[in-house]
């Protein structure tokens, strides 16, 4: 399924006379703009709201990964600091290696409480990216807050114990992501419910509703504008054209499920 289409009708008019003429897809193209209503449109409908948010958030989805790759690079390089080299090579001084972990943990702490609040915000699922992320960050920061109080005993470095705080506050940050994540993280309700069933036609319902009037008047004009170019084309029967054009806006999926199932 593609977004090369601008409206129902475009798609209408481009529609092989090999293809299907779905009513769902249809419809779906009508409200491209309104994912949240798309959802819930049955299997087409939700097929182009993916299609629409991959296309739509290439750089946006860029910009909310590189936070979490910081996050999960930080403390790796924070321990490599600390540990040095296995082989003996490049090692650093406690002077030089326990500011770097230091700092690296306090970069780690910073993008995990931003990563929670923007979760918490948000539909809550149960991310095991998140997950991993908060475990690994706590495993990493007991290794580090360990070695690092070797480190800066030897090396006698001055302000070593506020940044063994930051690994410390790292580390429980990690914990806390991650109980967070176990405790009060969704599975995909979306997924485990049938399209059509109550809950899913209340969730329709409400996101039309949050669309403005003369939004949802072009939207609807959009839609019955592509089903008579179908019907003058002869691609759909001329009761099926006018159930169509009568049906509720978000619900000619159905209609395509009764048809199959004829």
């Amino acid at each position: 399924m593609s977004l090369r289409h601008e409206s129902a009708l475009a798609w209408a008019d481009d529609l092989s006379a090999a293809a299907e003429p779905r009513l769902g897809i249809l419809e779906a193209y009508a409200l491209q703009r309104h994912p949240a209503a798309l959802e819930h449109m049955g299997d087409d409908g939700a097929g182009l709201a993916r299609v629409a948010g991959a296309k739509g958030s290439g750089m946006a989805g860029l910009w909310l990964l590189l936070p979490l790759l910081l996050a999960v690079v930080a403390p790796v390089i924070g321990f490599a600091a600390l540990l040095g080299d296995p082989l003996g090579y490049h090692r650093l001084d406690g002077d030089a290696s326990v500011p770097i972990a230091g700092l690296c943990f306090a970069v780690a702490a910073i993008v995990q409480v931003v990563a929670a609040v923007r979760w918490l915000r948000g539909p809550r699922p149960r991310d095991r990216q998140l997950l991993l992320l908060g475990l690994g960050t706590a495993v990493f920061a007991a290794l580090s807050w360990w070695v690092m109080g070797s480190a800066a005993s030897l090396a006698s470095v001055a302000g070593a114990g506020g940044w063994r705080a930051a690994v410390l506050v790292a580390g429980a940050l990690g914990l806390v992501l991650a109980a967070l994540v176990l405790a009060l993280g969704r599975g995909d309700a979306t997924a485990a419910a049938p399209h059509g069933a109550p809950a899913d036609r209340d969730a329709l319902a409400a996101a039309l509703a949050a669309v403005p009037d003369d939004e949802l008047r072009r939207i609807r004009d959009d839609r019955d504008a592509a089903i008579a170019l179908l019907a003058e084309r002869g691609r759909l029967a001329p009761e099926i054209a006018d159930r169509a054009r009568r049906a509720e806006l978000g619900t000619l999926h159905r209609i395509d499920a009764e048809l199959r199932a004829q």
